[in-house]
């Protein structure tokens, strides 16, 4: 079906009027779906991590001697280097015995004082934090290039929307500033979900722990926790840090559906207040006028799936009993791929659009969007209530539209009859005072107050982001390093063992 909106993962010829190669973000996010990573093959990394600061502790720990436990080490890095030829290889109890089959029974000594249980619960942890940190910085870069593009866009003019219709005048910076916040508070939850995932849950074995002198402390600084997940039994029975990151990942892919439904609606041939740069486009087999915002659509598809995600992620564990149990569905590779790919399409979409400058002005200037200001400056001017001045202009809305006028055509004698009939007084407006009423331009250097359009203050608020985003850069910054250092630790650990 030709006029059908092209899916993310569908590739094809480009043509007509999107002959331009597609954006490299949106062939790597199609690669990304195509062929999806299963959860097991994606986080083995993390089990390997897991076997290897466990064996450190309890040869520390003198459970192991040290000979053992070089013996393990040394064979799980081999197991780790089989798998990536066998993914076989991934699931633990195939991992155990691909290591005691090149180290002998000695291998099966990994397991002391642990459960697949605890095994498992600390392996997703591990590795949703490493999704987090990667979300996190993908929607740093999402933010930088709605900043940039909104210092580009100061004076701007377009109209605001409220219900699609024409609300109050706006410029493009101050509506992806909006955006900027939102994506800030994006960051914030991921940053939250992150406390409350990099908890160490090792050493809670099946649920009750062990009588093994474990040291869960160790294992927690090896590994780069930040704390413990200290009741053994919550240690495998809690979901809620994998749900409250399917939340936090669907209300960010919601956010940008949003803004691509914007996006596309100004783009249309009725609006033509921004054009998409056709690499973000694709096109028709048999419209050769189309450029279709084939992008935007499938961010929006992709946002639906998020919401399934999330349903069927909480919905997995209601009436489940709290402990381990295989009801629990966790969040897949694919979904994480999928919103970090939707992330970039949207930065390269606002970096790339753009703006009908003319089209926007002409558009704020004919449309109603002015009419408030209007009505405020009769409250100014004459002191009436702003519920007498909100009937005149009503009014005087109601007989321009009806004559087929513009907002820019309407004149003084329309603003005095409409006076004269809504509250019975002959308001003389004066012409000078009416046209700056409504004009777009004027109306927005106006809204000079906090978080307003008026082009200083978006510059004021473009520049305090700026620095927010600073900080938040350099938080993600350090707790990568943080990850780095441990794992040197770790590696440090291994060789003390091993005598490397």
């Amino acid at each position: 079906m030709d006029s059908s909106p092209e899916r993310i993962g569908v590739s094809g010829e480009r043509f007509g009027r999107a002959k331009k190669p597609e954006a490299p973000e949106i062939v790597e996010l199609r690669q990304k779906r195509a062929h999806p990573i299963t959860f097991d093959v994606a986080s083995y990394y993390c089990q390997m991590l897991v076997h290897r600061a466990h064996v450190a502790m309890l040869t520390e720990q003198k459970i192991l001697t040290k000979e053992e436990g070089a013996a393990i080490l040394r064979g799980l890095k081999e197991v780790e280097e089989a798998a990536k030829a066998d993914e076989r290889l991934v699931t633990y109890m195939s991992t155990e015995k691909e290591l005691i089959d090149r180290v002998g029974e000695v291998g099966g000594k990994m397991h002391i004082g642990r459960s697949r249980n605890d095994l498992g619960a600390t392996q997703r942890r591990l590795f949703y934090r490493d999704q987090i940190n990667r979300l996190i910085e993908t929607v740093i870069e999402y933010q930088k290039a709605l900043l940039k593009k909104a210092d580009e866009n100061l004076d701007t003019v377009m109209p605001g929307y409220t219900h699609w219709r024409q609300a109050q005048p706006i410029t493009l910076g101050h509506y992806l500033i909006a955006h900027v916040d939102a994506a800030a508070r994006t960051i914030e939850r991921f940053e939250d979900a992150y406390k409350r995932t990099n908890l160490n849950t090792l050493g809670a074995a099946a649920l009750a722990g062990t009588g093994w002198s474990i040291d869960r402390a160790r294992t927690m600084e090896l590994l780069g926790f930040d704390d413990l997940c200290e009741n053994t039994y919550d240690c495998v029975a809690a979901h809620d840090h994998i749900i409250e990151l399917a939340s936090t990942t669907t209300i960010h892919m919601t956010n940008l559906s949003r803004l691509a439904e914007d996006l596309q609606i100004w783009s249309s041939d009725e609006f033509v207040m921004i054009d998409l740069d056709e690499s973000y486009a694709g096109t028709s087999s048999i419209m050769p006028q189309k450029k279709n915002p084939s992008s935007l659509e499938a961010v929006k598809l992709c946002a639906a799936e998020s919401i399934g995600v999330l349903t069927t992620t909480i919905s997995s564990v209601k009436g489940t009993s709290y402990t381990n149990i295989g009801d629990r569905a966790m969040i897949e590779p694919t979904t994480v791929e999928t919103a970090i790919g939707c992330t970039k399409v949207m930065a390269g979409v606002v970096s790339t659009l753009v703006p009908m400058k003319d089209k926007m002005l002409s558009l704020a200037s004919k449309g109603f969007s002015t009419m408030t200001e209007l009505a405020d400056t009769l409250v100014r001017s004459y002191g009436i209530s702003f519920r007498q001045a909100h009937d005149i202009i009503g009014e005087a809305t109601s007989k321009a539209i009806s004559e087929g006028k513009a907002a820019d055509q309407i004149t003084v004698e329309m603003v005095e009859e409409a006076a004269q009939k809504s509250i019975g007084k002959s308001l003389k407006l004066p012409k000078e005072t009416l046209q700056q009423a409504i004009d777009p331009t004027e109306n927005i250097k106006r809204r000079k107050l906090i978080g307003g359009p008026a082009p200083e203050e978006v510059k004021r608020m473009i520049e305090d982001r700026r620095k927010k985003l600073e900080s938040k850069e350099t938080k993600h910054k350090q707790r990568l390093a943080k990850l780095k250092a441990v794992y040197g630790e770790l590696e440090e650990a291994e060789n003390k063992i091993t005598g490397l």
